[in-house]
């Protein structure tokens, strides 16, 4: 379904002599060509990782930038593709919600290249492979949102809650887990023993709906709280407890894309999401990169982690969606 986008004149655009990254030490195409970057992501499928990946083409449209973009939903072929790609010529790589622990091959190819890496939410931690890695603070994510179902349920001892997590993207399973020892300790139980895993982003919001649906079939009065790593999966979870004729379970996600401000808003399951701030986080990845293109200028610090922001029920109204254009 998410196949690789090579239509040149859909995503690629030529810039003349004088754009960003015509000249300067960064560019191996040399002064009268455009600076030349293949970009990726396995997240193409989930409403954020398509927002972002398409800001960052409009952006480099803007810069004069020459970008190809590859997307699937399985690193194999993506591997594969980016490798071959970075093979025949550019001048650096952008990678959109990259799991580093599974783009090895693209790692490789980047270093053979001597070519750098420009992630936006590539890990948790800082990474050597990377130039920049420019994502959200996962810990600020994972306390806000367990503080917030605190908040709906009335306490969380004793109380049964559902976590769905997603282990490929590295960023939420980070947060799940954190989110589980923060609810542990708290005297929760995590319903069905361990941590739901959607399958595949695209699917996300089916396999929450039937994780959910099922459990509540087999434990009518065993759940009273879902945590969930992302919106988009969330909202299968919203979906599950809507058609129970549920009111006393709660749901919390992450992203503040507009269906789920939607539903917070209407008093429901719903009850929190976090706005993590990509545009600020692209915005520091494309200067890091405009810098590189103007003279081979790396940026001095390899990881950076931005703060998030809480919407709830007294917030959402105003709170402008993460995937509003």
């Amino acid at each position: 379904m998410f196949k690789k986008l090579l239509a040149l004149g859909a995503v690629v655009v030529v810039a003349g002599a004088g754009m960003v990254g015509c000249s300067g030490g960064a560019a191996s195409s040399g002064g009268d060509k455009p600076f030349k970057v293949i970009a990726f992501t396995q997240g193409y499928g989930t409403p954020v990782g398509k927002s972002t990946t398409d800001d960052f083409v409009e952006q480099a449209k803007g810069l004069g930038w020459d970008v190809t973009l590859y997307t699937n939903e399985s690193y194999d072929p993506l591997n594969n593709d980016v490798a071959a790609a970075i093979s025949q010529g550019a001048d650096a790589v952008f990678a959109a919600f990259p799991d580093p622990r599974q783009v090895s091959p693209i790692v490789r190819a980047a270093k053979d290249a001597d070519i750098p890496i420009f992630s936006v939410d590539g890990g948790v931690e800082p990474n050597p492979d990377f130039a920049i890695d420019v994502t959200t603070n996962q810990q600020q994510i994972a306390d806000d949102t367990v503080g917030a179902l605190d908040k709906a349920m009335g306490g969380l001892k004793g109380k049964n809650v559902m976590i769905i997590g997603y282990d490929p993207h590295i960023g939420i399973m980070t947060r799940s887990h954190m989110a589980e020892d923060l609810l542990t300790a708290a005297g929760a139980k995590i319903a069905g023993g361990e941590i739901k895993q959607i399958l595949q982003p695209g699917s996300s919001q089916e396999d929450s709906l039937k994780f959910v649906a099922d459990y509540l079939q087999a434990n009518p009065q065993g759940l009273d709280g879902v945590w969930v790593g992302f919106d988009h999966a969330a909202l299968g979870a919203v979906q599950a407890i809507n058609e129970a004729g549920r009111n006393d379970i709660y749901v919390t996600g992450v992203d503040a894309i507009g269906a789920a401000i939607e539903q917070i808003e209407k008093n429901g399951p719903f009850y929190a999401t976090v706005v993590q701030p990509f545009d600020k986080v692209l915005g520091e990845v494309v200067t890091a990169m405009q810098a590189y293109a103007k003279d081979g200028t790396r940026p001095s610090e390899n990881f950076v982690a931005v703060d998030v922001t809480l919407v709830d029920r007294t917030n959402a109204a105003t709170t402008t969606p993460t995937d509003a254009k």
